[in-house]
């Protein structure tokens, strides 16, 4: 119930947001947010590292409009990237590049952006308006979810591999395998065993997921890039203006609509688990889609629902994020821990007290995913059709800069420049498997999920013993994921039957 307290701090945080310098302050962190994420290996998360030290001695308000502002924008700056070129500004964006970069190679790459600016923005709207109405009742919600169901919650995401190989199921479990590999590299959570390190120091800490997704998607892309020496888009392909193309694709939002809805919640949700992150929220919103679609084999060939549903989902996520970082003061994505030093730095405490002592403080954050959300889909719209011109340039012009900005975000991940080797190491392994027909995109997802898995399975088991499925919650989320990766098997069945 909403009592004279809460009205009066809603008034008061919303109305702070008007102010000349906010407003300023928010436009031009938008911007920086946007670029931030279009670099690759500089997400949200960078942008905020670099801005805490700017906020001592600023006014809190001011503060986190600003740190907030350019981390909710960033992973739409990230999957311009994606689409345009075949480079993930960041890992959860990679999701985004399967159907994303195929679609601007057939000449639709404004239908593409405006599908993914406009799941991108209603996405983190959306996803606030839940946090809005979720703030009075969140703690309740957020002390359901365990280990257990964190580790459902990823084997959701990791079942979706079956609906991302391709017709070979033997190739793509063998590509599943070696993304497994790859995850379980440097020391074990639980036993602080070395694994796969060869002897080597720098691997004890694993292999960081920005250079995996460079080697991975973006190397062998620019490798074709130069091979050809050709644009990413033959002029002679593109029929409309980059506008109608623009809008054509926000029309693909509205007319999936219930697809929209569908992975915004699921983003929500695990947003709102501690630790789980975007990672998982992109490829599960991935996964819906496929298994969802009437025509499932069309994915990674250019459909722009495997635009939506991703987008959808990874944006939606920040709202359900920020409210464990709120009420509890426990992260609930790696972004939001970095929010979390700038709350100490202000001095305020984040968790229970919070939403008691700064509650207007919380609706000013709040305030700020939505118009930032906004503000940020509006500016894309205006640069897209300008930043659609990357992709006429010529291949021997664009590749070694592609390749120089892929190094730069290898390095930027750890200052590490052994990253910048092992991205292009494994980048041989990507561009064999590219030729052999093993699906990469499978190998990311087992990668990505696969240590998280772990992590949590060997929680749940020592925490719960091995009756820890049990949960009320867990077996939810177990019917869900049966459900969903049945869907497609069905739909194949019956689709036979009417033909025969």
């Amino acid at each position: 119930m909403i009592d004279s307290v809460m009205i009066a701090s809603i008034i008061k945080g919303v109305s702070a947001l008007f102010q000349p310098m906010i407003m300023l302050t928010m436009f031009l962190a938008v911007i920086v947010g946007l670029i931030f994420g279009i670099l690759p290996g500089v997400s949200g998360m960078t942008f905020m590292a670099l801005m805490i030290p700017f906020t001592f001695g600023m006014d809190p308000f001011l503060a986190f409009v600003l740190l907030v502002s350019g981390y909710a924008v960033s992973s739409t700056g990230g999957s311009i990237a994606s689409i345009l070129i075949n480079v993930p500004g960041d890992g959860p964006s990679a999701a985004t590049l399967l159907d994303g970069f195929p679609m601007t190679q057939q000449g639709k790459a404004g239908r593409a952006l405006g599908a993914m600016f406009t799941a991108s923005g209603l996405g983190g709207v959306e996803g606030t308006v839940v946090l809005a109405l979720l703030i009075p009742v969140v703690i309740p919600i957020v002390m359901a979810f365990g280990s257990p169901e964190c580790f459902f919650l990823i084997v959701m995401g990791l079942s979706f591999i079956v609906s991302l190989g391709n017709e070979a199921k033997a190739k793509g479990a063998i590509a599943a395998l070696l993304g497994l590999l790859v995850a379980f590299v440097g020391y074990h959570d639980a036993t602080a065993f070395p694994r796969y390190t060869f002897g080597t120091a720098y691997l004890l800490d694993g292999i960081e997921i920005v250079p995996c997704a460079l080697a991975i998607f973006a190397v062998p892309e620019a490798m074709s890039i130069m091979i050809s020496g050709s644009a990413i888009v033959d002029q002679r392909t593109v029929r409309r203006s980059a506008s109608a193309d623009l809008w054509e694709g926000t029309k693909d939002v509205f007319r999936h609509w219930g697809l929209h809805i569908r992975c915004v919640v699921l983003g929500v949700i695990v947003g709102i688990v501690p630790g789980v992150g975007g990672h998982v929220a992109s490829w599960v919103g991935y996964g819906h889609a496929k298994t969802t679609s009437k025509h499932p084999e069309t994915f990674g060939h250019g459909n722009v629902e495997g635009i939506i549903g991703p987008e959808s989902a990874m944006n939606g996520k920040e709202g359900g994020a920020m409210l464990p970082t709120l009420a509890l003061g426990i992260p609930g994505s790696s972004g939001m821990a970095v929010l979390l030093g700038a709350f100490l730095i202000q001095g305020i405490q984040p968790g229970p007290t919070f939403l008691r002592d700064h509650l207007d403080l919380a609706w000013t954050i709040t305030g700020t995913l939505v118009l930032a959300n906004v503000l940020g889909m509006l500016i894309c719209f205006l640069a897209a059709p300008t930043l659609i011109k990357v992709t006429r340039v010529r291949g021997h012009l664009l590749a070694p800069f592609l390749v120089s900005l892929m190094a730069l975000g290898a390095y930027s991940s750890r200052n590490s420049l052994e990253d910048v080797f092992l991205t292009f190491g494994l980048a041989f392994l990507a561009w064999a498997m590219r030729q052999l027909g093993y699906s990469r995109p499978v190998f990311f997802v087992g990668y990505v999920l696969g240590g998280l898995a772990e992590r949590y399975f060997g929680i749940s088991v020592m925490a719960h013993g091995w009756k820890f499925f049990l949960t009320p919650i867990s077996l939810i989320i177990i019917a869900v994921t049966i459900v969903s990766v049945s869907i497609e098997p069905v739909i194949k069945y019956r689709k036979r039957r009417k033909s025969s």
